[in-house]
């Protein structure tokens, strides 16, 4: 019982410590959001008037418009709070359907000199249609914009390419056909100031399995660093309870297997939670885990067993992040890729992942592993007061979420 007594109130004490530093952070900032990529549906149809054949491309982009109003620079940003310019962004995030509306009619010639559109050699002149923006009110969950776009195609049967400026973020671009199978469409995650392939009027242009395997390393990769500063301090959290290579091998192994596996199942549709119930989660296993470190020096099956439960929690922030970019009918909860290059998509994805956990332990490992054998030595000036900073920071995490939530 007093061992018991000791535990709940170590964890208090960690858990009001973080929740103070939550605090007096959250005083002189307003909650982080993360950039995501945005998306852009392409349509091209044809028809035939006077022996000419007249060619429309129409486009619905699904982007954060206060984020281009605001002129936020998506390119280098992690998310909005990061931004010079996050002021104006809260303050556009605050406007009514209507005027945000209003705002970006207004501003529509800047936004169409960063659109870059060609057919051939030919450049696109875009026409802005219309704007259906999200009605929430919610201040602490950026708006989702629909803006409908359309261009005139020249009679040349050439093929159109689509992007625009680095500054609006990635792009994720898909071709639709009804008519079509999935399998046939184009689709492709850009990154930053990239432009499609040539994407044919009739037909498909299919993208080559090594740009696939290359773009989605590369995203799962700084979705760890440096987007994923939770899972960095869960990693780490591993790393100081036992920064020895053998405990640290298995514990890192068993973290990997169990967010693999509810990476894939959750990618699949096969399981289904909201980010708002699994992000506050995640920030609790980071304060469990630095708990861990502090109370306990041995490795147990409690310890185990923690671990693989919150691998699983891992796995599904991780399929919130994919299910951004990868747009796919056939998979109910996993947006992206035809089916066929779905599988691809997700191993890719996952080694990218696996890529940014090691680029974040082996700096570690080098730089604390070799003094870790003196375990009372390491343990009081590294381990532990390491802990309690990934424990504070978890709690910041945890009081955010939840007032997001």
């Amino acid at each position: 019982f007093r061992t018991f007594t000791a535990n709940c109130k170590a964890f208090l004490s960690l858990l009001s410590f973080g929740l103070f530093s939550s605090l007096i952070l959250a005083s002189g900032q307003t909650v982080a959001h993360e950039i995501r990529p945005a998306v852009a549906d392409l349509s091209i149809t044809s028809t035939t008037a006077q022996n000419q054949t007249l060619g429309r491309l129409a486009i619905v982009i699904d982007f954060n418009v206060e984020m281009f109003l605001a002129d936020l620079d998506a390119s280098v940003l992690s998310n909005t709070d990061d931004a010079q310019q996050s002021e104006d962004y809260d303050a556009y995030r605050r406007l009514s359907v209507a005027d945000l509306s209003l705002q970006f009619k207004k501003q529509w010639p800047r936004f169409a000199a960063s659109l870059i559109g060609r057919a051939g050699r030919e450049a696109l002149a875009f026409q802005l249609g219309e704007i259906e923006v999200e009605n929430h009110v919610d201040l602490f969950l950026p708006r989702s914009s629909k803006v409908s776009i359309y261009a005139s195609l020249p009679n040349n049967n050439s093929p159109v390419e689509f992007g625009w400026d680095a500054s609006l973020g990635p792009l994720v671009v898909r071709q639709q056909d009804a008519a079509a199978s999935p399998d046939d469409l184009y689709t492709a995650y850009l990154a930053p100031g990239s432009i499609s392939a040539p994407i044919p009027r009739q037909g498909h242009a299919a993208q080559p399995t090594q740009t696939i395997i290359t773009d989605y390393v590369k995203n799962g990769f700084i979705h760890i660093v440096p987007k994923g500063l939770d899972h960095i301090l869960f990693v780490l959290g591993l790393f100081f309870y036992a920064a020895r290579w053998q405990p640290l091998l298995g514990q890192v192994t068993l973290f990997t297997l169990a967010h693999s596996l509810t990476l894939f199942l959750a990618s699949t549709g096969y399981i289904v939670v909201s980010p708002t119930v699994i992000e506050p989660m995640i920030a609790a296993s980071i304060i469990y885990i630095a708990y861990e470190n502090i109370r306990r020096q041995r490795m147990n099956a409690i310890r185990i067993l923690v671990i693989f439960v919150f691998g699983l929690l891992h796995g599904l922030g991780f399929a919130s992040v994919l299910s951004d970019i990868m747009i796919d009918d056939s998979m109910p909860n996993a947006g992206g890729f035809a089916s066929d290059k779905f599988i691809l998509s997700l191993i890719s994805f996952n080694i990218g992942v696996e890529l940014g956990q090691l680029a974040v332990l082996a700096p570690a490992f080098l730089l604390f592993g070799v003094i870790a054998n003196n375990a009372l030595w390491y343990r009081k000036l590294i381990a532990l007061p390491a802990s309690y900073l990934i424990g504070a920071i978890g709690a910041w995490m945890l009081f955010t979420r939840v007032i997001t939530g």
